[in-house]
Parts: C-alpha cells; sequence; structure tokens
C-alpha cells in the first residue's frame, strides 16, 4: 500500500497496529516495501539515520513461570515457529516438524533480487544462536536489529512485538535460550541496497519500559494479545478503498502461497458467528481448510481465555461488511477492487446518514496532519457533499454525518470525529475506537 502518497499509506497501516508487520509477514502485492503497524511510545516512521541501541550486559533470570509463559507466547500468539522451523506442508496448518523447531532454513519470499529466510534461532553455537546474548535476541525481537547491527527484514514482525512487556519479552528471550540446540545451517537474507535502506530509516531505539497490563481486564488483555499477534495489519486491506480495520482482503503472499485475509469484525460476514465458533475456528482451522499463511497452528495453542478476550476486543471494532474467503473461486469486489473469493457477493454501499445543511461542511474543509504517522488528510465541501482524501491523488470518499461531527467514511480506515474548540472551531479529527489516530487542522 502505502510510501507517500504511497508513503503515507505504508506508514499507517497496519494505523493500524496494532496493525504492526506481519504475524509473520502479511503483504500486499501491490507495494514492495510493505505496509507496517505504528510503533509503540508514539514514534513516527522514517528517520534520516539508522539508529542501534547498544548492547547491554542484561541476564534475564530463568525461573519456571518464565519458562512457562515463554513457551505459551512462542508458540502460540507469537507464532516463532512457523517462521523458524520446517515444516510439514503435506499436513493441515503446515506445522512444524517436530524436533526441529527453530532451526529456522523457511524461505519467506524469493526473487531474482531479494532472498528472505528466517533463520536458526535454536542455542546451536555454530548454525544457530548459541553465542548470542540475552539482549542480542531481545533487541533483534523488539527492535528489528540483528546480534550483528543489521535492520531486519520486517518479516519479523518487530513493529508488532514492540509491544511486548518487559516481563513477557524477557520470558521469551528465556525460552528461546531453553529449547533443544539443532545444527542447520541456513542461507543468509539477501536484500537489495535500496530495500536495506528503507529498513534501516524505519528503525527507532527502545529505551523506555513496556510495563505490564492490567491482565483482569479483559478488554486490556485483548487489545494487548491483538497487538503483538498483530491480528490488524494481516486482516485490514491495503486497497485503495478500504473495507475498514480488520475487514480482510489483504492479498498476502507468503511461502511461496497466496491467500487473502478473512474479515475478523463482528460483523455477519466477519466473525458474527460469536465467540464458540471463533474458538473452533482458531483451534481447528475451519477444520483444516484455512489456509497455512493463517499461522492457525500456532495460534490454537492460544487458550480460552485470551481467545474469548480476543474476540471482545475485535467485537469492539467498527463494523465491515465485506465477504472474504479462499475456497471460492476468485471474482470481482466491488467494495476493495480485488478479485478474491466471494468476491461477488459485495456491494459498495452508501450508509444512511443525517440530513444536515451543507454550508455547515465548509466549517470541516481543510487539511489534517497527523503526527504519529507524518499523514495527511483532506476534506473539502463539493455541492451538497463532503469528501475526504488519505493522501494525494487518493480515491475520494464522501464522509457521511451521524451527528453534527461524527461522520462514517466508508474507504478509510476508520469513521472519524471533528473536535471543535471552546469556541466551535474545527481543530482537528479524531479516528474511531482505540487505535484510532488524532489529526490536526493545519489549514
Amino acid at each position: 500500500m502505502p510510501i507517500l502518497a504511497a508513503h503515507s499509506r505504508r506508514n499507517y497501516l497496519i494505523a493500524i497496529a496494532l496493525l504492526s508487520i506481519l504475524a509473520g509477514g502479511c503483504a500486499n502485492k501491490k507495494s514492495e516495501v510493505k505496509t507496517k503497524p505504528p510503533l509503540a511510545n508514539g514514534k513516527k516512521w522514517a528517520v534520516d539515520s539508522f539508529k542501534v541501541r547498544e548492547l547491554t550486559d542484561v541476564v534475564f533470570e530463568k525461573t519456571d513461570k518464565r519458562l512457562e509463559r515463554g513457551k505459551y507466547l512462542a508458540t502460540g500468539i507469537l507464532q516463532c515457529f512457523t517462521c523458524h522451523s520446517p515444516r510439514d506442508w503435506n499436513t493441515p496448518g503446515a506445522p512444524p516438524i517436530e524436533g526441529k523447531e527453530g532451526s529456522g532454513g523457511t524461505i519467506l519470499r524469493e526473487d531474482s533480487l531479494t532472498r528472505i529466510i528466517a533463520p536458526n534461532i535454536t542455542p546451536d553455537k555454530e548454525t544457530g544462536a548459541g553465542n548470542w546474548t540475552d539482549d542480542m535476541l531481545a533487541r533483534a525481537i523488539r527492535e528489528g536489529v540483528g546480534h550483528d547491527g543489521r535492520a531486519l527484514y520486517w518479516e519479523m514482525p518487530y513493529s508488532t512485538f514492540r509491544n511486548l512487556t518487559d516481563e513477557d519479552l524477557a520470558s521469551v528471550v528465556v525460552f528461546l535460550k531453553s529449547i533443544p540446540a539443532v545444527r542447520n545451517v541456513v542461507l543468509p537474507t539477501k536484500l537489495t541496497a535500496q530495500l536495506k535502506s528503507d529498513l534501516e530509516k524505519n528503525l527507532y531505539p527502545l529505551t523506555d519500559t513496556v510495563p505490564e497490563i492490567n491482565w483482569a481486564d479483559s478488554f486490556k488483555r485483548g487489545k494487548y494479545l491483538v497487538a503483538i499477534g498483530e491480528c490488524f495489519g494481516c486482516h485490514t486491506s491495503h486497497a485503495s478503498f478500504s473495507p475498514g480495520v480488520g475487514g480482510g482482503g489483504n492479498d498476502i503472499t507468503r511461502f511461496n502461497r497466496k491467500a487473502f485475509s478473512a474479515n475478523i469484525t463482528a460483523d455477519s460476514t466477519g466473525i458474527g458467528y460469536g465467540v464458540n465458533g471463533f474458538i473452533f475456528a482458531i483451534r481447528t482451522g475451519k477444520g483444516g481448510l484455512l489456509s497455512p499463511i493463517m499461522p492457525w497452528i500456532s495460534d490454537r495453542n492460544i487458550n480460552d481465555e485470551d481467545l474469548r478476550a480476543i474476540y471482545g476486543y475485535l467485537s469492539k471494532m467498527p463494523l465491515s461488511n465485506h465477504a472474504v474467503n479462499n475456497l471460492d473461486t476468485a471474482s470481482f469486489c466491488a467494495v476493495c477492487e480485488y478479485k478474491h473469493g466471494a468476491g461477488w457477493k459485495n456491494k459498495r454501499i452508501r450508509p444512511l446518514g443525517i440530513k444536515m445543511d451543507p454550508s455547515l461542511y465548509d466549517q470541516y474543509a481543510g487539511s489534517y496532519f497527523c503526527e504519529r504517522y507524518g499523514l495527511t488528510y483532506t476534506v473539502k465541501r463539493e455541492g451538497k457533499k463532503l469528501v475526504g482524501t488519505m493522501w494525494e491523488n487518493a480515491p475520494k470518499v464522501e464522509l457521511i454525518p451521524q451527528s453534527e461531527t461524527h461522520f462514517l467514511a466508508p474507504g478509510w480506515f476508520l469513521p472519524v470525529t471533528f473536535i471543535k474548540d471552546k469556541d466551535g472551531k474545527v481543530t482537528g479529527m479524531q479516528e474511531d475506537s482505540d487505535i484510532g489516530s488524532a489529526f490536526t487542522k493545519i489549514k
């Protein structure tokens, strides 16, 4: 998707990260520099120089609690072994081959110029991570910097894992250093100079602590799990006309396979079948029918309490009416304008709105800047309509009033609310939901 015209959108998705990058690497074929989710701690994408945090001599204490928690995360929602292991592609879900977990060698994507391959992260000293310090692993996981100081390719979802709490990070490191060492020589990843430069410009050191969340709060639990699992990054379309956050339809090519991500909003075309159906789908991959690109073989290890929290959080997102599957013959979708399974079912329908005096739209017209992601949205009045664009030459979408300040925005990631000061002057715009971005009116 994005780089500005395209750059802005690319850096955004995943505004959504909650969105981050690719729970394993969801990607849209329209963009070679794939969309990324937002970074933790309010950082913007794109810096002028490659910044690397110096390594420390931290050693995470090995405890039974950390081993158990690290195993739960690494073999579950973080999906470490779905990339860093050889897999049995003849079995539904393509589980990691027993005894070779973490030994790497899986080619995520390859062409004449690049080769993206998951390294051996077992403690083997010659071919794996046996000589890596705790902080080398920690920095790679959350900051995207390899043990040798290079920028890692974004299919290592460090911008998502940046949200890991300090304790969860420690637990994952402790667990990875405890797994059996497997000797397996893995070819190195190969990047073009331009791609390497792009990766370096999008990295930030993480120097602040990431504290524990309130695990007793189901909503906060679900939000955290969706963030570190990078659900929205894969399940949000990169189409020019977006079905919305979590609305599915992202064209993902990985492991030499292709699939369109499903709608994970609570709409009837998404996960409106309820929490028990959701748990069944995650546990079984819908009876093994889900593509192994969807890492359900790992996600099935998530416990019921966490799955219920995830479902509850996803259910709070704005609904997206967008049917997507990978079983039917691909057909044109009038919503996202891709060809995918069930595309014929979708229609671009204008939602209802309230009647407003069109002259009131003049107060909303202007440019709105999101400092966090470096994005500028433009809003204009056109006759009796209020329309907006997400970047220069982007498709226009009609903003449909639900109140004097709240508008649906079909084609944007989220609905928006205009912000007024005490004198009634419009000063900004806020996207809906807890992952929505704030925009300041700049002119």
